[in-house]
C-alpha cells in the first residue's frame, strides 16, 4: 500500500503535539481522521474537542485557514462514534494526554483511558500507537526506562501524578489487547527549530516570558533562578517530535517503547544561558530561592533529577537520519522572537477590552459556556476543592442575571462530579450563586475574591445557611487556585 493511501485515526485533544502532527502527516500523504466529542455529550470527562474547536486548532497548526484548505480533503473531523464505520485504518494514535503540564485538558488524561477499550474494539487488528509522557514512567532511582511494567517512584508533582495515573490505567487496558501496540513517551514541547512556532505557549514559555521581560527592561539584567545545574529539563522542539514520530509510524522494525527526547540533551547550565542571552538577559545566577513567579510544576522540573533511557531513540535516529538539534542561542532567539510577535499567546488590548482589575475580554455567552462546558469539567473528579464543594452543597447553581436561560448546575451524578446546563424550567439548585456575566468573568480570572463580591452585593447566594457557608469557602479557594488565564480566554473567544 502506498503512503498516499494510508489513513490514521487520531484520538485525543488537539494539543501542542497532535495539531502539528496532523498537519505534518497530511503533508506527507497520510489521511487523518480526528475524533471529537458530540455536542450532545458536553459534560463527559472525555478530553476530546468539539468539532468547531478541533477545526480552529487544526487551522492554526497548518498556519491559517487558507493553508488548511489546501489539505482539507486529507483530514476529516469525525464524531468518536464514527470510527470503524467502513474505514480501514493503518494506524490508531491514542493521545489522551497533552505533552505540556499546563495545556488545556491535561487534568482529564487519566479518565481518557476509559475510552481506550472502545477504540481497540473497533480497530482490533490495527497497530495502536499510544502517546504518554516521560514523567509517567520515572522509576524509584529517577530513571525512565524503555519498558512499561515496573515500579514507579512516588510522584514528585501533581503533573507527575497525572502522568502516572494515565500510564498505569493504560497498562490495565492493554493487558488484554490483541492488536500490536507501541508506546511513545513525550517530553515537554517547545517551538519549532525552523521558525520558533508553537501551537501552545505552555510548558517552558512562562520562564522564557519572564526572561524576556527582564531583558527588555532598563537596569539590572541578571536573573536569579532556582534550578539544578547538572540536571536536564526534558524538552524538545515540536518539529523534531513530529518528524521522529512520523518516521516511527512508518517503520516496520520499530521498537515497542520509545522515549522520545532530544538526541543531544543539554544540562540546565548549558541551555539556560543560551535562553537568557536570546532574551537580552546578561546572566542567570543559580540560587536556592528566586523571585520569579513561575508555575510550581515548572520550578519542580527545573530542579528534578530525572534521567531518560534512550537506547532505542539512538537506534531509530540512525535509521531515520535525525539531524542533531541544539538548544543554542539561535534556536531560542527564534522561539522568543516568535512568542513576542504573538504576544506570548495572550490577546492584545483592543478598544473593546480593558486592563487592570477589569475584564480582559468583553463578556460573551461563549466565554461562559467555555468555562462550564470545557475548562471546569477538566478539574472535576480529581478529589479537589470543587468536588468537596459539590459534596457539601449537593447541588451548586450559577445563574446569570442578564441571561435567564444561561445557568449551570454542578452536582454528583453516578459517583462523578458533573457540570450541566440548567434548563430554564428546572428548579433552583440547593445552593445558587446569582450574578452578572461581568462579575463571573472577574471571579473565574481570580481578579475579584468571592467574599468581596458578596460584601459588595455583586453576587447573591441563596440556600441553607450552613451549606452556603461551606460551599462559598470552598468555591472561593477553588477560584483562587484555578484561574481562567488569558490564553484560555483567547481560545474561548476564537471558538465563538
Amino acid at each position: 500500500m502506498s503512503t498516499s493511501q494510508r489513513t490514521a485515526y487520531l484520538w485525543g485533544p488537539v494539543s501542542s503535539f497532535t495539531g502539528p502532527l496532523t498537519a505534518w502527516l497530511v503533508k506527507k500523504g497520510w489521511n487523518v481522521h480526528i475524533a471529537t466529542k458530540s455536542s450532545l455529550n458536553l459534560f463527559s470527562m472525555s478530553p476530546l474537542d468539539l468539532k468547531s474547536s478541533a477545526l480552529a486548532a487544526l487551522e492554526e497548526s497548518f498556519g491559517g485557514r487558507d493553508k488548511a484548505k489546501a489539505f482539507q480533503d486529507r483530514f476529516k473531523i469525525i464524531d468518536k462514534q464514527e470510527t470503524g464505520s467502513g474505514t480501514r485504518y493503518d494506524a490508531v494514535i491514542f493521545a489522551g494526554i497533552p505533552p505540556n503540564y499546563d495545556e488545556s485538558r491535561a487534568p482529564r488524561a487519566p479518565w481518557s483511558v476509559t475510552e481506550l477499550a472502545a477504540v481497540i474494539a473497533q480497530n482490533k487488528e490495527t497497530p495502536l500507537f499510544i502517546i504518554s509522557s516521560i514523567f509517567g514512567g520515572v522509576q524509584q532511582d529517577g530513571v525512565v526506562p524503555e519498558q512499561f511494567e515496573f515500579e514507579r517512584r512516588k510522584p514528585a508533582s501533581n503533573w507527575e501524578s497525572i502522568c502516572q495515573q494515565y500510564e498505569n490505567k493504560l497498562l490495565l487496558e492493554l493487558s488484554g489487547c490483541e492488536a500490536p501496540w507501541y508506546l511513545v513517551r513525550m517530553p515537554i514541547l517547545c517551538g519549532a527549530t525552523e521558525d520558533g512556532i508553537t501551537a501552545s505557549h505552555t510548558g517552558l514559555y512562562p520562564l522564557l516570558k519572564r526572561m524576556s521581560a527582564v531583558g527588555e527592561a532598563e537596569g539590572d539584567r541578571r536573573i536569579a533562578l532556582a534550578f539544578r545545574p547538572d540536571s536536564v529539563f526534558w524538552f524538545i522542539p515540536v518539529d523534531m517530535a513530529t518528524y521522529v514520530f512520523w518516521r516511527y509510524l512508518e517503520d516496520s522494525d520499530r521498537p515497542r517503547v520509545l522515549n522520545l527526547v532530544a538526541t543531544n540533551p543539554a544540562l540546565n547550565r548549558e541551555w539556560l544561558p543560551n535562553a537568557a542571552s536570546a532574551s537580552g538577559v546578561e546572566t542567570v545566577e543559580c540560587q536556592e530561592e528566586d523571585g520569579l513567579d513561575l508555575p510550581a510544576t515548572l520550578k519542580k522540573l527545573l530542579s528534578d533529577e530525572v534521567q531518560v533511557s534512550t537506547r532505542n531513540l539512538f537506534e531509530v535516529a540512525g535509521r531515520y537520519h535525525v539531524p542533531p538539534v541544539k538548544a543554542d542561542h539561535a534556536y531560542f532567539k527564534k522561539v522568543i522572537d516568535r512568542a513576542r510577535e504573538n504576544n506570548w499567546g495572550e490577546p492584545r488590548a483592543t478598544p473593546g477590552r480593558t486592563t487592570g482589575d477589569e475584564q480582559t475580554i468583553a463578556y460573551s455567552d461563549s466565554v461562559v459556556r467555555y468555562y462550564f462546558e470545557d475548562f471546569l469539567p477538566g478539574l472535576l473528579n480529581t478529589g479537589g476543592l470543587m468536588d468537596k464543594a459539590i459534596s457539601a452543597g449537593q447541588e451548586i447553581g450559577f445563574q446569570l442575571k442578564e441571561a435567564s436561560d444561561l445557568a449551570f448546575v454542578l452536582k454528583n451524578q453516578g459517583g462523578e462530579s458533573t457540570a450541566q446546563r440548567l434548563p430554564p424550567e428546572a428548579s433552583r439548585p440547593k445552593v445558587c450563586f446569582i450574578l452578572t456575566g461581568k462579575t463571573l468573568l472577574r471571579l473565574v480570572q481570580s481578579k475579584l475574591p468571592l467574599h468581596r463580591a458578596l460584601l459588595l452585593r455583586e453576587v447573591e447566594v441563596k440556600g441553607p445557611i450552613i451549606e452556603t457557608m461551606q460551599v462559598t469557602s470552598l468555591v472561593e479557594r477553588f477560584l483562587k487556585e484555578h484561574p481562567l488565564t488569558k490564553e484560555h480566554l483567547s481560545k474561548a473567544e476564537s471558538q465563538a
